[in-house]
């Protein structure tokens, strides 16, 4: 009696397991081609199968009918009730959804990129205000192929040079950049001087894509080759960023955003130095006026005596009660030995926390037959070098309006006051 018990539970299970049924057909589009790879799952599980090459497919469902989901890509995702044993096809529609993507190029004119000649890449505003940078150029780095961001070494408001497919000439490698059809210059920032030698100055002034406001940025679009240069002539011979400002385009009525950024930043990572030696050579120095009067106290090399503690005349040792220096300027009063030591963390101690904030208030508005954006950005950064730092305030209004079906009008104008203390 034990054994038909287990007997009679053994066949039901086997019952269970075994109770699938196929369903087959074909996947076809609307002009009767089938289509290869298309997905076919069951409505609600994560069971299904893809088509073959020749369009065709079988699926195992648990019921002798079910709803079956068809996907394939450009194709709307459809469902259809299908029953066994009973072959079915299966038509897919062409998706009206479109997939190409529409970019600026010169002029304003806007194309299909697919249909360019030329190698194109484009940037949506986010791609360059997730982190914005003080320098507008460097939110193009690692972002763009072929496009190469040097930032700048001396703090906030420095010189940042971009380059688009590598050097290509010893003077000026930079590429156009065009804002709202107006091309703007990038070269570094030289102020108003009678100098003759003002190309040769120890200050770095920026360069003038610095000034852009990613708040204001709608796209931008970057022109690589020669094939770019046509649209702008020689000045693009090395490229065009194509940069097209927000309008108040969207629902209608008045709209008001704000948007702030609050970053803070640390020197990363210091080189390595030797701190066992000091200045001089062969193990001697002695400082009396940095010309050579002393013990090697004209060159700046550290194979000097051991920095442990011993007392040597230094350029910080006092002399006659004043800073050291030139033996005669103090009247000959010789400068007292003191501590030679290393200070190991001078460099380090010289940096400080940098910080940067940025504030934008933005209001649109959408009417018949225009729109209008009013935009004020305030930024301020303090670098880790002592001294550096950033204010700039931009003020931006742009206008569009449709005078006619066959007329469009667009102005746009922007104010830009940047200044720092060094």
């Amino acid at each position: 009696m034990k054994y038909y018990f287990l007997m009679l539970a053994a066949i039901c299970c086997s019952h269970a397991v075994f109770a699938q049924f196929s369903i087959t057909g074909t996947v076809y589009d609307q002009n009767k081609l089938t289509l290869p790879g298309a997905s076919v799952v069951l409505k609600d599980t994560e069971r299904g199968v893809s088509t073959q090459i020749d369009g065709t497919f079988t699926i195992e469902v648990p019921l002798s009918s079910a709803t079956l989901v068809v996907s394939f890509l450009g194709y709307e995702t459809q469902e259809f009730q299908a029953v066994s044993g009973e072959p079915v096809e299966l038509i897919l529609r062409t998706s009206s959804k479109q997939i190409d993507e529409i970019v600026v190029t010169a002029l304003g004119v806007k194309r299909d990129q697919r249909n360019l000649g030329y190698a194109l890449q484009k940037m949506d505003s986010k791609d360059v205000t997730e982190v914005q940078a003080v320098n507008f150029v460097d939110n193009l780095a690692a972002k763009v192929a072929g496009v190469t961001v040097s930032q700048g070494a001396t703090g906030v408001g420095s010189t940042s040079k971009i380059t688009i497919r590598g050097e290509s000439s010893f003077t000026n490698n930079n590429p156009l950049f065009v804002v709202d059809g107006t091309p703007i210059n990038n070269n570094t920032i030289v102020p108003f001087t009678t100098d003759a030698a003002a190309g040769f100055q120890e200050i770095d002034f920026g360069n003038g894509a610095m000034e852009i406001n990613p708040d204001d940025v709608e796209s931008v679009s970057v022109l690589k080759g020669p094939s770019a240069a046509a649209l702008y002539g020689t000045r693009a011979a090395n490229g065009v960023i194509l940069i097209t400002t927000k309008g108040g385009s969207g629902k209608k009525g008045i709209g008001v955003s704000f948007n702030t950024t609050n970053s803070i930043e640390t020197a990363f990572r210091l080189p390595q130095f030797q701190n066992s030696f000091g200045q001089g050579n062969s193990g001697e120095f002695e400082f009396v006026d940095g010309l050579g009067g002393g013990t090697n106290d004209n060159i700046s090399y550290s194979w000097g005596p051991r920095t442990d503690g011993r007392l040597i005349p230094q350029f910080t040792s006092p002399a006659g009660g004043v800073r050291g220096g030139d033996v005669a300027a103090h009247g000959g009063a010789p400068i007292t030995a003191t501590p030679f030591l290393s200070y190991a963390d001078n460099l380090k101690d010289f940096y400080q926390v940098g910080n940067t904030h940025i504030n934008n208030l933005a209001i649109t508005n959408s009417f018949d037959g225009g729109n209008m954006r009013l935009s004020y950005t305030d930024l301020r950064s303090n670098s880790i070098i002592p001294g550096v730092n950033l204010d700039r305030k931009n003020l931006a209004a742009r206008l569009n309006s449709n005078v006619t079906q066959q007329l469009k009008v667009s102005s746009s104008i922007n104010y830009v006051n940047s200044q720092s203390d060094n």
